[in-house]
């Protein structure tokens, strides 16, 4: 399509003069309001999607690049092997295919909107490569990788984002590469030592090999990227209309992080909230009717199939009493040298119908004496979804309430999240409404789950891997009568789902205490084995509850009234309160005051009454002037690290605590160290001693005001962090690593924070704060604006109806044509 100056200069050369009439296939308003916010407002899906695309890609074009260079199998081709990922663009390539073979086979067909979306986004960006092309950021402008896209390109990085809990988890991805052969025709076979049949597997082997399992579902469960989500009803709320909490924790660099739009095509979609990078859609959000919000649901997302080989003929595998033959593909990608000259490296993939072969020799090379003789398969829930996800998310967007948004969720395109929602009329809902497969009471028996590693995975990773028996018809994935065509997901009616007009909460367990008083039970594992029904919970799971049931009670000191509105929500979000050392405090001084006061300050023991001295006087709060978190921090990392349970995330050792689990009390128990054994005693002190040591040899004060441990730098300034590490029980979880001069090695946590809820009138009213700010690029301004406000618990309005926008405008209206 040509520019709009071009046509007005082909018309004038023609003599048409102003008769001549320029119909632009892409059409659209931008604006800005206060620290970036995006307003993007047009008559049609292509021209909504160009507007955005040009209005991201002025903040983030590099960050958009990079995915999609990563997501269509080509960083290594660009990065080399050190800056590129080879695995990924190997069993990407796979997975997808070519460019052209993605748009023939996943590609929406271009009737629909995300197809639409996807053309004009691609277009926006496009139209800016070529307009500022000069103004790219240092790290990506004149880069060969820098280039014009398509819509291909954007649906590969958003079928990438499908597969984060599946596919594209770093263990399952490198299990699929592992099952692929240079070059070759023919799938490997297991090593020759260890291809003996499992008797030889002897204790020692077998702990290993079942460690080596417990590693792989803490992979799976890991909640660094976790969040905390609330939804309040019009029974707990002081104006009778709903408010809702979101509080994901996700990156503050790159792809995985948020971006705030405000996205409007009159009479049919006016949404507003963020998305992740380069996605053309709000992913979490809010429109004039119901917000809602997601956190990670550590539910099966995949299942391994194991089939017998064909002993006769290893291109083939056993399957209902016969043999199918496996399907090859050879795929090639470019590798650049250290010279800058490519190269070409090959690999053949197998697959069965079940999906593609995996090897778990990165788990361990002992679980192939497990699967000797056999074929491992992974079929994945989400493979090739991801436009049912666009189009889940669009149906969500254009809700006017509840009802049209719970029908939207049938869908079941959402890949990994569980979603709270609240409407303006009072309703809060709760619902693991993504996609799991059908599986049955037959997919868990011995019909399906047999032999050695099967029954190993299901005892040892609390069916966080399961492996089925995939020589049986009868262990293929159901359908229900209400799950999306053809697809094999549990529908919508099976799901753990609560509609109140209390509240419901959730911090990445299981839906089972979605509301503490009306649990959800009987639900199977597959809808979450991550804190699961009658199992321990994660601290920020059980914090959260008890911070309500607080607020209830008016007892938390934030009113002397019950309920909540606008301003008691934000200011619950950043209580920054420490579960942990509410539970574990006092007994960690009670055991320090049993150390002999002359004790060598350089001993263990003189460490951990250094550490005692200072927890002493902490308040129990990782605020920015809370002195002493650090040590708390470090000390509770230790023992974490040591007893945590792999299956729940949170410690459940119960020779640690006084006072063990008990299904009946979930939010009060476990709790206090039981010091009556010795070796909880010896434990206290070694962990203190050992979060000394770290601190020191970091350079960090032990009393040091947590503002000047925890912080990040941009832009030459110097940032305090509030909010602490969730594995203590932080509701406000910030993932930090301890380097020189503290915890800066800011990774992920409070990331996009949205406080929403309705008054009379026509418009939401919404508080927000996105602390990475719209930009990724350490020369904007907008890089670090809202993190200067996140540090001083401050908020930011994001103004939905027309006459906020014009009152916060910065700056003239771009309108944009092409």
């Amino acid at each position: 399509m040509p520019s709009a100056s071009t046509a007005f200069a082909a018309a004038a050369l023609l003599g048409l003069g102003a008769t001549f009439a320029w119909a632009a296939e892409y059409d659209a308003e931008v604006r800005r309001t206060t620290y970036g916010i995006v307003h993007v407002k047009a008559d049609d899906w292509g021209s909504l999607g160009y507007g955005y695309g040009y209005a991201y890609a002025q903040d983030n074009f590099c960050v958009a690049m990079r995915g999609i260079v990563g997501a269509t199998g080509r960083s290594a081709e660009f990065f080399g092997e050190e800056g590129g990922d080879l695995r990924a663009d190997f069993v990407l390539r796979f997975l997808f295919g070519d460019k052209q073979a993605f748009r023939e086979s996943f590609l929406p067909d271009s009737s629909r909107p995300a197809a639409q979306l996807f053309d004009g986004f691609a277009a926006g960006m496009n139209r800016y490569l070529r307009d500022k092309s000069a103004r790219l950021p240092a790290d990506c402008r004149g880069a060969e990788w820098v280039r014009e896209i398509d819509a291909v390109d954007i649906g590969m990085l958003l079928a990438r984002v499908a597969l984060q809990g599946s596919s594209d988890q770093s263990t399952v991805r490198n299990a699929i590469y592992n099952a692929s052969t240079p070059g070759a025709g023919s799938p490997p076979a297991p090593p020759a030592a260890v291809s003996g049949p499992p008797a030889r597997i002897g204790p020692a082997q077998l702990e290993r090999a079942k460690g080596a399992l417990r590693d792989w579902a803490r992979e799976l469960g890991d909640t660094d990227r976790g969040s905390n989500a609330l939804a309040i009803g019009r029974d707990f709320s002081r104006t009778g209309k709903g408010l809702l909490l979101g509080n994901p924790h996700q990156p503050w660099h790159g792809t995985g992080s948020f971006y705030q739009v405000h996205l409007t095509i009159p009479g049919e979609l006016d949404v507003a909230g963020a998305s992740l990078h380069a996605m053309p859609f709000v992913g979490i959000g809010f429109n004039r009717d119901i917000a809602w919000t997601h956190t990670v649901a550590f539910s099966t997302r995949f299942t391994v199939y194991q089939m017998p080989r064909n002993a006769a003929d290893p291109r083939q595998y056993g399957y209902d009493g016969g043999f199918r033959d496996l399907a090859s593909e050879t795929i090639t990608v470019q590798v650049r040298r250290e010279d800058g000259t490519l190269e070409s490296r090959s690999r053949t993939f197998h697959r069965s119908h079940h999906g593609p072969l995996g090897s778990l020799i990165d788990v361990d090379p002992l679980l192939h004496i497990l699967t000797a003789g056999t074929y491992l398969a992974i079929r994945d829930v989400n493979a090739g979804r991801y436009a049912e996800m666009v189009e889940q998310y669009l149906s969500m967007a254009q809700a006017d309430g509840m009802d049209a948004f719970t029908a939207a969720l049938a869908g079941i395109g959402i890949p990994v999240f569980h979603t709270l929602a609240a409407d303006r009329d009072g309703n809060a809902f709760y619902g693991e409404v993504a996609a799991v497969p059908a599986l049955t009471a037959t997919h868990f028996s011995s019909q399906c789950i047999n032999g050695p590693l099967p029954l190993l995975a299901r005892i040892v990773t609390n069916d966080a891997v399961l492996v089925l028996d995939g020589e049986k018809s009868a262990c293929e994935w159901g359908q229900e009568v209400d799950s999306p065509v053809g697809s094999n997901v549990a529908g919508y009616r099976s799901r753990p789902k609560l509609l109140t007009t209390d509240y419901v909460g959730n911090s990445n367990d299981s839906g089972w205490l979605s509301n503490p008083d009306q649990p959800l039970t009987g639900f199977p594992s597959t809808f979450g084995w991550l804190g699961r029904e009658d199992a321990p919970q994660l601290l920020r799971t059980r914090l959260g509850h008890l911070m309500v049931a607080e607020r209830r009670a008016a007892a938390d000191g934030l009113a002397h009234y019950s309920g909540f509105n606008l301003g008691l929500l934000k200011r619950f979000m950043y209580r920054n309160r420490v579960y942990a050392a509410e539970l574990v405090l006092d007994d960690v001084l009670t055991v320090c005051g049993d150390i002999p006061r002359n004790a060598l300050a350089t001993s263990p023991n003189g460490r951990a009454r250094r550490a005692c001295d200072v927890l002493r006087d902490w308040d129990r709060h990782v605020n920015v002037d809370s002195r002493g978190a650090q040590v708390f921090t470090a000390f509770w990392r230790e023992v974490w690290a040591r007893l945590a349970s792999l299956y729940t995330n949170a410690i459940s050792d119960r020779y640690f605590w006084r006072v063990e689990f008990d299904p009946g009390k979930p939010l009060t128990t476990p709790h206090g160290i039981d010091l009556s054994r010795t070796e909880n005693r010896e434990l206290v002190l070694h962990e203190l001693s050992d979060a000394v040591l770290s601190l020191d040899a970091a350079g960090v004060a032990l009393d040091a005001p947590w503002g000047e441990v925890q912080y990040f730098v941009r832009r030459g300034r110097r940032i305090a962090v509030h909010g602490g590490d969730g594995n203590m029980g932080v509701y406000g979880a910030i993932s930090a690593g301890l380097v020189d001069g503290g915890y800066t090695e800011i990774g992920s946590g409070n990331s996009y924070l949205q406080a929403v809820t309705w008054d009379d009138s026509a418009c939401p009213i919404a508080d927000t704060m996105l602390v990475s700010g719209q930009s990724d690029n350490p020369k904007s301004y907008r890089y670090r604006d809202q993190a200067i406000r996140y540090a001083k618990k401050l908020w930011v309005r994001f103004p939905f109806c027309e006459s906020d926008i014009k009152r916060r405008q910065l700056g003239e209206t771009l309108h944009l044509q092409e």
